[in-house]
């Protein structure tokens, strides 16, 4: 879309439906059915008063809508909109031959400038049985789990990703038995102390966690039976949370890999291979783990930009990032562990979610709020503390971690969020609270205090 912006003219070669993994098996069709089971949990635990309800999930009707949603808005956000600019979409699967040439059957397709977006895959661990639990339908990943008609009454998750975070606690909500079943850390690329609390919030919500290493898969009697370290656990269906692959294969070798298997590109997503580039998840996401559509989208403008002669460039450390539990996790830029590892320090300081009015007034207190800074900056007399990162562990997190993504885009500091003023009530106050936690005990302020 952006290069046809630019007047290029563009085709793309693309095998199946459009719009990858988010709007058909990821972000869309998950956050559909989070949202539903965060609706249910409120009406049924409400923080007010006087107020009760009980609700019933009819779950063939709440998938169905579910992929309605889905189709209607890859019509409206991808076949709608690519019409619109007249890309043509040429069906098949395409392979690079060259920095000009993409073969699709016995057909080539030649361009001035190649864009490589082929994205990535869900890891199917080599487990014994695994593969016969998938092929009978017993067990899957993201890709077949959203094309379910009927839900699994029990599910054992592979995995202590954010996929696994999210949907098991969605599906423990909405009455499903869920156990997850992770090897080393859970949420291992948050910092320490947001994969904690996620982990308690999780077993308060009845959600089984086990640590331990999955040894063998088996079917028995009509269930899928996880054998793992420390025992086994039987389900009806078993959900591969496992990482993900970037899909290399059509590149032909040609272009140069990363550590972290996928595409190696600069800041202007250029390849090793001159007029080629790489966007999205086939670049192997954010260090080597995190394969976010935001991301994605933004490389992929950023190499349609320079493809077009333009001069765009990618800066990840400005990429929010969010785990979409309840109260969700969100963070941007360096993390407290990394920097204090990389030798740099951490300057950090947090406020709680329950000093803040707003959470008191919709019922959600849980949470906090922490921002990283660089400790030289401190040295500086005006303007002091200039933000390396942020944790949002809040309600209304995914919206929270903006301001801190637009902080470090910036280059803003601590002072620079105490002199700004936000409206009341909101979570927002939560921010501005953060920050003058380096000075006093936010709560020890009072609303709109400071």
């Amino acid at each position: 879309m952006k290069a046809a912006q630019l007047g290029a003219k563009v085709a793309v070669v693309n095998s199946g439906p459009l719009g990858g993994t988010c709007v058909n098996v990821g972000c869309v069709p998950s956050k559909f059915l989070i949202r539903a089971a965060q609706l249910k949990r409120y009406a049924e635990r409400p923080f007010f008063k006087g107020i009760s309800a009980k609700v019933e999930v009819a779950f063939d009707a709440l998938l169905q809508h579910m992929k309605e949603v889905v189709e209607e808005l890859r019509r409206e956000k991808y076949e709608e909109v690519l019409k619109y600019y007249d890309v043509d979409i040429i069906e098949g699967y395409g392979y690079l031959k060259d920095a000009k040439t993409v073969k699709v059957g016995e057909r080539e397709v030649r361009g001035e400038k190649i864009i490589v977006a082929t994205g990535a895959r869900p890891k199917v661990p080599e487990i014994p049985g695994l593969k016969e639990a998938m092929a009978r339908g017993m067990a899957f990943t993201n890709e077949e789990f959203f094309k379910l008609d009927h839900m699994p009454s029990s599910i054992v998750f592979l995995g202590g990703g954010a996929i696994a975070a999210e949907l098991s606690q969605a599906l423990a909500r909405l009455g499903i038995e869920v156990t997850v079943i992770y090897r080393s850390s859970f949420l291992k690329y948050e910092e320490e102390i947001a994969s904690k609390f996620v982990e308690e919030l999780l077993a308060n919500e009845g959600v089984r966690l086990i640590k331990a290493a999955v040894t063998a898969v088996e079917i028995r009697g009509g269930e899928v039976e996880v054998r793992h370290s420390g025992g086994s656990i039987r389900a009806e269906a078993l959900f591969v949370a496992a990482g993900r692959a970037p899909n290399i294969e059509p590149l032909g070798g040609l272009l140069k890999l990363g550590p972290n298997g996928g595409v190696l590109v600069n800041e202007r997503m250029e390849t090793s291979l001159p007029g080629v580039y790489a966007a999205g998840d086939v670049t192997g996401g954010l260090e080597g783990a995190r394969f976010l559509e935001n991301a994605a989208a933004r490389q992929g403008v950023v190499a349609a930009v320079n493809a077009m002669g333009g001069n765009a460039k990618f800066n990840p450390l400005a990429v929010p990032r969010v785990v979409f539990t309840d109260p969700a996790v969100a963070s941007v830029g360096l993390r407290e562990e990394d920097m204090i590892k990389g030798g740099i320090g951490c300057r950090c300081r947090a406020a709680p979610i329950e000093a803040v009015a707003a959470g008191w007034t919709k019922g959600q207190t849980t949470g906090f709020i922490k921002i990283n800074t660089y400790p030289e900056t401190w040295k500086v007399s005006v303007k002091r503390g200039k933000i390396a990162g942020a944790l949002v562990v809040a309600p209304e997190a995914e919206e929270l971690i903006n301001v801190f993504a637009m902080a470090i885009q910036l280059g803003l500091t601590v002072e620079d969020l105490i002199e700004w003023l936000p409206s009341f009530p909101s979570y927002g106050e939560a921010l501005r609270l953060a920050a003058l936690a380096f000075y006093t005990d936010p709560t020890k302020l009072s609303c709109c205090g400071g």
